[in-house]
């Protein structure tokens, strides 16, 4: 998966983050976190998905998450094969 990796710089990694998500414009982004400092970027990105692991999530970075998922590897699965993704969003 071709995939970017940006090194946080300044000290509001909240807004840091959720800013970062402009560069990609309309291009369809996932972001994926857990900590209180991801929940802007989960609501501002067009598909959340948020981890609860063993460390747990921030309780509103949960509810900004669009699809929660209990490991990283999941969260990579699921945008590996888009047809459980389809079938996690489906009304």
């Amino acid at each position: 998966m071709p995939v970017k990796i940006k090194v946080l710089t300044t000290n509001n990694h909240t807004r840091e983050k959720a800013d970062y998500l402009d560069i990609f414009g309309e291009r369809m982004v996932a972001a994926v976190g857990n900590g209180a400092n991801d929940q802007m970027m989960l609501k501002k990105a067009p598909l959340g998905i948020v981890v609860i692991g063993a460390e747990g999530c921030a309780t509103a970075t949960l509810m900004a998450a669009d699809v929660v998922v209990k490991d990283i590897k999941d969260a990579f699965e699921l945008l590996i094969n888009p047809q459980r993704l389809i079938a996690t969003l489906r009304n």
